[in-house]
């Protein structure tokens, strides 16, 4: 068995409570993050940077990353793990305090919607939701940083590698 990172186009969405995607909000083909098989990017100086947007996502709402494969890949029959890298700049803010502050989300803060399985198939060109958040009560959240350190604070990636034969 190998692990195989697949390839593909992230896409990065804000859905109301019912799942109606309310707008795209990012696009990026994987091959921008630079990552290899079990090894992603962890430079932030060489990953995309997300500039601020107006766009609230608001309590109850999702951002939900969407991955689209360029080729078909089956997991492995006995498949015991996948490996997932994320991290997302947004602002966050609490409407009753006006509390806002900065966080770069990551793995532990979605729930995994397409979580590996024995055999499972990725076919190419198809959208599948593999990542969501729901926002808590009282809670608006933006894509991007302020600028700090554009360099560094901006910063995104994205991977998914997954267990073949």
């Amino acid at each position: 068995m190998a692990q195989t990172m697949l390839t593909g186009t992230y896409r990065l969405v804000h859905r109301d409570n019912n799942d109606n995607t309310l707008a795209e909000l990012l696009e990026k083909h994987s091959s921008e993050f630079g990552g290899t098989v079990g090894t992603p990017n962890t430079d932030p100086q060489k990953m995309p940077k997300v500039k601020p947007t107006t766009r609230s996502i608001r309590e109850d709402d999702k951002l939900v990353v969407m991955f689209k494969p360029d080729t078909t890949v089956t997991e492995h029959t006995t498949s015991t793990a996948a490996t997932n890298t994320v991290r997302v700049p947004v602002r966050i803010k609490n409407l009753r305090s006006n509390f806002a502050f900065e966080k770069t989300l990551t793995t532990i803060d979605f729930t995994d919607r397409r979580a590996y399985a024995n055999s499972q198939a990725w076919t190419a060109n198809v959208w599948y939701d593999i990542f969501s958040l729901t926002l808590g009560a009282q809670l608006e959240m933006r894509l991007g940083h302020g600028i700090q350190d554009a360099r560094v604070d901006s910063a995104l990636n994205l991977q998914k590698d997954v267990t073949t034969s």
